[in-house]
C-alpha cells in the first residue's frame, strides 16, 4: 500500500497532473508566509508527483514569480539498483543503497552509478517495487532496475 496523498501547493508552472519534482527545504522567505504550512507539508529530499490540481486560486508567492495553485500530491516513483532476488513487482523491499562505485557521474556500457543510491530515497525506506526492468551484473553481484515508490 502506498503512502496517502498529500495538499500542498507549488509553482504554477508545475501544477500539471502528472509532473514530478524533488521538495527541497524551507527558504528564508517562506519563514514570513502566512500559508507556509500548506507549503512546507512536504519532506525534504523527497521526489512527489502531482496527482491533480485542486482549484486555479492563484496564491502569491515570494519564490515562484508566477504564484502557487493547491494540488494534490503524491510519492512519486524513484529508479534504483537493488539486488536482483529482491526485484519482485509487488514486493515491499526495505532500501538499502549500495556500495558499487563506478568513475564518479560516469555511466559505463548503460550503467548509471546514481541509481545504486539516488536521489528521493535513504536507508531504511519502505518501498513497493512497481517494476522491474533490466538486469546488470556489477562486482560479480547481479542487480536490476527497478521503479520504487515509498510507502
Amino acid at each position: 500500500m502506498t503512502a496517502p496523498a498529500k495538499i500542498t501547493v507549488i509553482g504554477a508552472r508545475l501544477a500539471k497532473p502528472g509532473e514530478t519534482f524533488f521538495f527541497l527545504e524551507e527558504r528564508e522567505d517562506c519563514k514570513r508566509c502566512n500559508i507556509r504550512g500548506t507549503c512546507l507539508n512536504l519532506d525534504s529530499g523527497r521526489k512527489y508527483e502531482v496527482v491533480s490540481v485542486r482549484n486555479n486560486n492563484l496564491l502569491k508567492c515570494a519564490l515562484h514569480d508566477g504564484g502557487v495553485l493547491a494540488v494534490e500530491v503524491q510519492n512519486a516513483p524513484v529508479e534504483a539498483y537493488i539486488d536482483a532476488k529482491k526485484a519482485v513487482v509487488g514486493s515491499t523491499v526495505t532500501f538499502a543503497p549500495s556500495k558499487v562505485k563506478l568513475e564518479e557521474g560516469h555511466i559505463d556500457n548503460g550503467i548509471d552509478d546514481s541509481l545504486f543510491a539516488p536521489k528521493g530515497l535513504a536507508k531504511g525506506d519502505k518501498c513497493l517495487v512497481k517494476e522491474v526492468f533490466e538486469g546488470i551484473e556489477v562486482e560479480e553481484k547481479p542487480y536490476k532496475r527497478v521503479s520504487l515508490v515509498l510507502e
